[in-house]
């Protein structure tokens, strides 16, 4: 974290002065950056040894072996980035066209406006909060074809670690809070002058004050005096300072804890943990070869033991033994034990349960689910707000204040931690709904609470999309049955010229009749005489 500055903090005279309650959280900070970066921050394992401590009288290439076998697991950073995640899904509400056309390159990094609040969000959780600047491209003198095409000017936004904001001054007027200074350290790559190839880091202090932005950077001028030395300044239109506090547990500027710092010090616990018990196993596991009256050579030493497959041991005939000793007591299941407990609390600490890191009943998954949903949603409201801060600076930076409304800012869904709807609820809510005891909008609700439909679905949307579907579906209903009903008389009209000869046949004649008639009492004297 500290960069190898070794600028002083604690003179009010300098522009690198820091704020004691800042000086006083940056072991939590360093703590917590360590952590981040699974103790690789400076190289490989740069960080190990700042927790594993050289014990007293120990080689010190035992101690170099033990850091090299010692590893950290990941926990504290794969929560943070699952605690992230959940952030990750919002839309933008009547935001400025140019925000809009730049939504794939907010920071001029190439970093979408997912991305770079995504990075953001992983921030203010790890840091208890960051600050994002808002800032415009300086104008451009050049007039040609291909930097006019090249430098299209547009504000952007700048990430800034709480870290690296030292200095501010807040003042509170009926309530309200107002920034009126604000110092902020960042680095920047300077040529080396001993090397024509190298480069070296140097620290630039920004001071932002309403319309002013000035640059600082320290100069030595005796073996312990330092100068403040003005670079530049920029002249702006802006009436207030353009940075925003996006804190994790409040809104008030730089202020707020670090939610995951007890995750961070049960991490750090872990690792020790498992480095003691690796460095047990190392030494203690392996059974340890025990020879009792072994012969004794013509040196007067005993024979060296060798072992293998195709080797024997020579013992005396009196009180001769050989057998393989392991180390007794419950020291490494202690240990294990110990672990698993610290695994828990982290559990506890963490998503994990909601993932199946460990198998818990419905019950407790989701009374655990509520305290993080609590978390999340104190998230969500600070994320929400500060971004409309950002947004209306980014409107005012390209001189779109027409375009913001009262809505404009973030859309979030604050219930993103919620138990699963199961398959049988699913059966029950569509047997409600088809039995007419529940609405289609309750349905629906219901179903993109438990997370069966998507969150960033709007449900007026559709529910008025199934209403247009229906209305064009009975349309269509409608025009099919009027083709068919005109196919079935286009039918009928084709065979009405055939009807008369073969529904309405010729009346029989008189002679016939008549000899019908004759037939009938022949027919019946013929019968009765078959009878008989």
């Amino acid at each position: 974290m500290s960069h190898g500055i070794s600028h002083p903090v604690n003179d009010p005279s300098l522009v690198s002065y820091h704020r004691p309650e800042l000086l006083a959280l940056m072991p939590q900070l360093e703590q917590a950056y360590d952590c981040w970066t699974l103790l690789n921050a400076d190289g490989r394992g740069a960080a190990k040894e700042k927790y594993l401590h050289r014990e007293p009288a120990e080689p010190q290439s035992a101690y170099a072996s033990r850091l090299d076998r010692a590893t950290y697991a990941p926990i504290y950073r794969d929560s943070i980035k699952s605690y992230a995640g959940l952030l990750s899904r919002f839309q933008l509400i009547d935001a400025p066209k140019s925000l809009q056309n730049s939504s794939d390159n907010v920071d001029l990094q190439g970093s979408s406006i997912q991305s770079f609040m995504n990075h953001v969000d992983e921030l203010a959780l790890r840091d208890g909060g960051t600050f994002v600047m808002v800032d415009m491209m300086p104008e451009s003198s050049s007039d040609n074809f291909f930097d006019q095409m090249n430098d299209g000017r547009s504000p952007y936004f700048i990430s800034v670690k709480r870290g690296d904001v030292i200095n501010w001054n807040v003042s509170y007027e009926r309530g309200r809070e107002t920034v009126n200074q604000v110092t902020v350290r960042m680095l920047r790559s300077m040529p080396d002058p001993e090397g024509q190839f190298g480069s070296r880091v140097e620290p630039v202090y920004y001071v932002l004050t309403p319309g002013l932005v000035e640059m600082y950077v320290l100069r030595k001028e005796a073996a312990s005096r330092w100068a403040n030395v003005k670079v530049d300044e920029i002249r702006t239109t802006l009436p207030i300072v353009p940075i925003v506090w996006y804190g994790a547990t409040t809104t008030r500027f730089a202020q707020g804890d670090m939610p995951m710092a007890g995750l961070a010090d049960l991490s750090i616990q872990h690792y020790q943990m498992r480095s003691d018990l690796a460095e047990l196993l190392h030494k203690c596991a392996m059974p340890v070869p025990v020879r009792k009256g072994a012969p004794i050579g013509p040196d007067g030493q005993p024979a060296p033991l060798v072992l293998g497959p195709n080797t024997a041991v020579d013992l005396s005939a009196e009180g001769g033994d050989f057998k393989f000793a392991e180390p007794s007591g419950m020291s490494i299941q202690r240990h294990q034990a110990e672990i698993t407990h610290v695994e828990e609390l982290m559990d506890r600490s963490s998503l994990n349960f909601l993932y199946g890191a460990n198998v818990k009943t419905a019950t407790e998954a989701s009374l655990r689910a509520s305290q993080v949903s609590s978390s999340v949603q104190s998230l969500v409201r600070n994320k929400t707000a500060a971004f409309g801060v950002l947004m209306r600076l980014w409107a005012w930076f390209s001189g779109e204040q027409s375009q913001i409304t009262s809505e404009s800012g973030l859309a979030m869904n604050d219930s993103l931690i919620t138990k699963p709807v199961e398959a049988s609820e699913i059966a029950q809510l569509v047997n409600l709904y088809s039995q007419e005891l529940l609405s289609r909008r309750t349905v629906l609700d219901e179903l993109q609470r438990g997370g069966v439909i998507d969150p960033d679905l709007v449900v007026e949307d559709e529910i008025r999309r199934i209403e247009e579907e229906h209305v064009e579906k009975q349309a269509l209903m409608l025009e099919d049955a009027a083709d068919r009903l005109e196919a079935g008389f286009g039918k009928v009209e084709e065979l009405q010229p055939e009807a008369p000869s073969e529904l309405d046949p010729e009346p029989p004649t008189k002679s016939a009749n008549a000899k019908s008639e004759g037939d009938t009492p022949e027919k019946a004297q013929k019968a009765a005489e078959q009878a008989k």
